[in-house]
Order: C-alpha cells, then sequence, then structure tokens
C-alpha cells in the first residue's frame, strides 16, 4: 500500500524509517569502540512469537582497529525506537536534533490499510503534510542498544571478520542454551555457547 504521495515521493517508499543499530565496547574516558558495519543478522524465536531475539554480526575496519562483534537485541527495543522521536536537521550544515514539533496522522512509517483507518488505503490517501514531513524525518532520534549495553562477544585484530550468524537454542539437563555459530567467509566456523 506504499505507492508514494499524490504530489511527491510519487512512486517512492514513504513508509521508510530509520534507527541506528549500536554495537560497542564502552572505553575509557567514555570513548566507545564501535561496530558499526552491520554484517549480518539471525531472528531467534521466543515463545512471544511478536518479539524475537535479534542477533546482529558487526564489524569495523580502520586504520587503526579492525575487529567484529555479536551484538543482540530485543525486537522491543526497536519498537521502541521507531515509536519514540524523530531526528530533525534544520539545514544541510546543520546538526541532528531530536524533532519536538508536531507530528502528522497518520505517524510517519505506519504501513497505510483499511484495517488500520478506512480513509488511509495507501500512501496517496496521505495528507501533503504527511508526505512532506515523511520526506524530511527519516531517522529516528533514538538509538537501538543491545541487551546489556555491549556485545555478547568481540573479536579483534584476527585476519578474518565474522560474516554470518546461525543461533540454536539447545535443552540440557541444567537448562536452555544458545549456541551461536559465526562463519568468516574462508570456511571456518567459530561456536559459542551458554549465552
Amino acid at each position: 500500500n506504499d505507492v508514494g504521495g499524490k504530489r511527491s515521493l510519487i512512486n517512492r517508499w514513504t513508509t521508510f524509517l530509520k534507527a541506528r543499530l549500536v554495537c560497542s565496547v564502552p572505553g575509557e574516558g567514555g570513548v566507545d569502540t564501535h561496530f558499526d558495519e552491520l554484517e549480518d543478522i539471525f531472528v531467534l524465536e521466543t515463545k512471544d512469537p511478536q518479539n524475537p531475539t535479534i542477533y546482529g554480526v558487526f564489524s569495523t575496519s580502520s586504520s587503526v582497529f579492525r575487529g567484529s562483534a555479536v551484538c543482540v537485541f530485543s525486537m522491543a527495543s526497536i519498537r521502541a525506537a521507531f515509536n519514540g522521536p524523530f531526528a530533525h536537521k534544520e539545514s544541510a550544515d546543520s546538526r541532528w536534533v531530536e524533532y519536538k514539533g508536531r507530528i502528522p496522522y497518520p505517524r510517519p512509517g505506519t504501513c497505510p490499510s483499511e484495517t488500520y483507518d478506512a480513509l488511509h488505503k495507501s500512501t496517496r490517501d496521505f495528507s501533503d503534510e504527511v508526505v512532506s514531513f515523511m520526506r524530511a524525518h527519516q531517522l529516528m532520534w533514538e538509538p537501538v542498544l543491545p541487551l546489556g549495553r555491549r556485545p555478547v562477544l568481540t573479536r579483534v585484530n584476527s585476519t578474518s571478520i565474522l560474516k554470518r550468524v546461525v543461533v540454536d537454542r539447545v535443552e540440557a539437563e541444567d537448562g536452555a542454551y544458545e549456541v551461536l555459530h559465526l562463519g568468516t567467509g574462508r570456511e571456518e566456523e567459530w561456536r559459542k555457547g551458554s549465552l
């Protein structure tokens, strides 16, 4: 139902929003080490199908530091970021700030449907005000932080970067464990258990 607006963003995706996934190691003096290149994700189903656990493999490669990390996110924290405040920039030279103004109805990012609102069956039914707001506010202000606010695994100064992740939930006599299967793309596999 996202077919763009009537006069703006015609045949363009208008419900697109983005939020930053943070995977970083807290550092001394408040300087964090960020793993900011997303390599792969794995969605692990939970007892609540609306709230799976998301595993992400991140990397960073710079002239100073090279490494990989695995961060775990809850769907609730992702949902909270997209339901939170928007980021706003007055001009190309301005810094991003939290948008404090009025948010139009329907809220940007909402996929139109008769179930949601009989007056908004497609994005062409959105007012010019809504479409204009969507065009200028596609970034969310709050980032998505990982569970525990840090990676569950880091691998640094290695010749290969982690590229893939698959997670198994294994039942044992003493409880359930999540086992990560991590690939580098060089026919290497790393396993980490007991999460």
